[in-house]
C-alpha cells in the first residue's frame, strides 16, 4: 500500500511540473495547477497515516483533513474557468474559503476552547462516537455535495451548448472529471455508512477512505493524459492557412467554419462582458490568453469571416462605440474629450481622430458639438480636443 501512495505522489509531481513550467497558461489551466499541488499534499498525509505518524504530524493531517473543502471549491472554480473563457477571479470569490474556515475554528475551539475533541492531538478525526466529530463530517460532505451539484450544472449547461467539435471534446473532458468526483463521493459516503451499518466490515474507514481516493487520483491522471491535448497550445503554423482550398462539398470546410463561428461567439462575449479593448496596447496574444489559450491565428481568422474586418480595426470599433457613448453622456462634457479617448482605449490623440472620423465620418468634437446641440443643451462647457 505505501507503493501506491509513493507512485501516486511521483505521478503527481510529474504532472503538476508539466502545468506548471507551461507559458501562457489560461486561467482554468493555473486554478487546475494549484489542484494538482493540493492533492500532492493531500497523497503525502495518506502516507503519513499509513505509517502510522498521523501523531508526529497531529497538526499537519488535521489541516489537511480540513482541506478537503477546498476541493469542492476548486473544482467549481475551475470548471467556471474552463467552461467560460471570460471569467475572471475576483475578491468574492475569497468566500469561497469561508467553509473550511468555519470547519477549522469550530474544531479548534472544540479542541482546544471546550476540549470536546482530539483532532489535533490525534492527528485526524478518529473518535467515531464523539457527536462532535459526526457532525463535523456530516458539514464537510454536505459543503461538499453542495459544490458537486453546482459543478454538475456547469458542465451540464457547457454541454448543451457546445456545438464545435473542440467545445465538444472540452466538454467531454468536463464531464469525465465531475463524474469521477461524483463516484469519488458516492464511495466515500458508502465507507462512512458502513460504518455504523457493517462495523467489522468498514472497521478502518480513513484507510478505506484515503485508498479510494488515491485509487481515484489514479484514474484522474489517465483521463488527463487521455485529453492532455486540451492542455498543449497547439501551434500557428497549423492554423495559417484553415481557409484556403474552401470546398464547400468537404465537410471539414464546414467544421472548420462551425469551430471559427464558436470561437468569435465566444470572443464577443469576452470583448461585451470584460471590454479588453480598454487596454490601450491590446494584442491578439492577450485575447488568446483569455480564450483559454486558442490560437492567434483562429482568433483572426474569426474576426476577419464574421466581423469582415482586421483585428485592429475590431477592437477600435468597440473603442469608437464606447467614446461616442461617452461623449453622449452631458456628465462628461466638463472633461476633455483625449480624457475620455483614453478611457475608451486610445492612447493617442493622432490615431483617435483618424480611426473616429473612419468609423463615423466626422471627429470626435464634431460628434461632441452634435451630440450637444441634439440634446438642446450650451456648449458653454464643451470639451476641447487637446
Amino acid at each position: 500500500m505505501e507503493y501506491l501512495y509513493i507512485t501516486c505522489i511521483g505521478l503527481l509531481i510529474f504532472f503538476s511540473f508539466s502545468l506548471l513550467t507551461k507559458k501562457n497558461k489560461p486561467l482554468s489551466e493555473k486554478i487546475f495547477s494549484f489542484w494538482i499541488v493540493l492533492l500532492v499534499v493531500t497523497v503525502v498525509s495518506f502516507l503519513l497515516y499509513y505509517q502510522g505518524l498521523s501523531r508526529e504530524y497531529p497538526l499537519f493531517i488535521t489541516l489537511i483533513c480540513d482541506s478537503h473543502l477546498l476541493h469542492g471549491a476548486i473544482l467549481y472554480l475551475y470548471l467556471l474557468a474552463f467552461t467560460n473563457p471570460a471569467f475572471t477571479l475576483q475578491r468574492k470569490h475569497l468566500w469561497h474559503l469561508a467553509p473550511m474556515m468555519v470547519l477549522v475554528s469550530g474544531k479548534l475551539f472544540l479542541n482546544y476552547g471546550v476540549g470536546q475533541m482530539q483532532c489535533y492531538k490525534e492527528g485526524g478525526c478518529v473518535e467515531d462516537e464523539n457527536i462532535f466529530v459526526i457532525l463535523t463530517y456530516f458539514y464537510k460532505y454536505l459543503v461538499l455535495g453542495g459544490y458537486i451539484l453546482a459543478s454538475w450544472k456547469i458542465v451540464r449547461n457547457y454541454r448543451e451548448n457546445a456545438t464545435a467539435p473542440r467545445d465538444r471534446m472540452r466538454s467531454e473532458w468536463a464531464r469525465q472529471i465531475i463524474l469521477g468526483v461524483t463516484f469519488l463521493y458516492a464511495g466515500i459516503l458508502i465507507i462512512q455508512a458502513g460504518r455504523f451499518l457493517l462495523p467489522d466490515l468498514f472497521w478502518e474507514r480513513m484507510l478505506l477512505g484515503n485508498i479510494l481516493a488515491t485509487l481515484f487520483i489514479f484514474i484522474f491522471l489517465y483521463l488527463g493524459n487521455s485529453y492532455a491535448y486540451l492542455f498543449v497550445t497547439p501551434s500557428k503554423k497549423r492554423f495559417m492557412n484553415l481557409s484556403e482550398s474552401f470546398d464547400p462539398a468537404n465537410c471539414k470546410q464546414q467544421e472548420i467554419r462551425t469551430e471559427l463561428e464558436q470561437i468569435f461567439a465566444r470572443l464577443e462575449t469576452a470583448m461585451n462582458t470584460h471590454a479588453p479593448y480598454l487596454k490601450p496596447q491590446l494584442t491578439l496574444q492577450d485575447l488568446s490568453e483569455q480564450l483559454e489559450g486558442i490560437p492567434t491565428a483562429l482568433i483572426s481568422q474569426s474576426v476577419n469571416r464574421f466581423a469582415g474586418c482586421n483585428f485592429n480595426e475590431y477592437v477600435n470599433g468597440y473603442r469608437v462605440a464606447k467614446l461616442k457613448s461617452l461623449l453622449r453622456d452631458p456628465s462628461n462634457w466638463n472633461f476633455k474629450i483625449m480624457a475620455l479617448a483614453a478611457d475608451a482605449g486610445f492612447s493617442s490623440k493622432s490615431s483617435l481622430i483618424r480611426i473616429f472620423r473612419k468609423h463615423t465620418g466626422i471627429t470626435p468634437g464634431e460628434f461632441l458639438q452634435k451630440a450637444q446641440d441634439e440634446t438642446d443643451l450650451e456648449p458653454g462647457n464643451a470639451a476641447v480636443l487637446q
